[in-house]
């Protein structure tokens, strides 16, 4: 994987790390960063899903999730998360996002996920509809792979 800078990702949700999310060694527990990870999912899935009305028939649902750690993160400090998609396929979209320190490249965590559009009436997957392929393209400062 490359290293990921900041002005790969047009979108960005800030975040205050709190006193409460630390563990006993005095560092960000390792399952707080996943929910890092779901503010800047969910803010980016309602962009592209036009509002990311919850209750369509389909929509995105989340098939793999991954984290690599790259240094400690301790109460208190300002971070970051970057998200763009790096691929879209028939019926997915791999999201690659990196935390940052706030207004810096410094990279705390680099997440990669996989997100499967799915129509949950006939319980399948389904093609990405065009529209949020377009919002996508429109949005990216690098585009995805397709």
């Amino acid at each position: 994987m490359r290293h990921p800078t900041r002005s790969d990702y047009a979108h960005f949700v800030p975040i205050k790390v709190k006193w409460g999310e630390m563990d006993s060694l005095g560092h960000v527990n390792n399952t707080v960063f996943y929910r890092y990870s779901e503010d800047g999912r969910i803010d980016y899935v309602h962009i592209i899903a036009d509002g990311g009305d919850t209750q369509t028939s389909d929509g995105p649902l989340l098939a793999d999730l991954r984290c690599s750690f790259r240094q400690q993160l301790r109460f208190p400090a300002d971070v970051e998360i970057g998200t763009r998609v790096s691929r879209m396929g028939r019926s997915s979209i791999d999201l690659e996002q990196c935390l940052f320190f706030a207004d810096t490249d410094d990279v705390i965590a680099v997440y990669q996920t996989v997100i499967v559009w799915f129509d949950f009436g006939a319980q399948t997957s389904m093609r990405v509809p065009e529209t949020v392929r377009e919002r996508i393209r429109d949005m990216e400062n690098v585009p995805p792979e397709e």
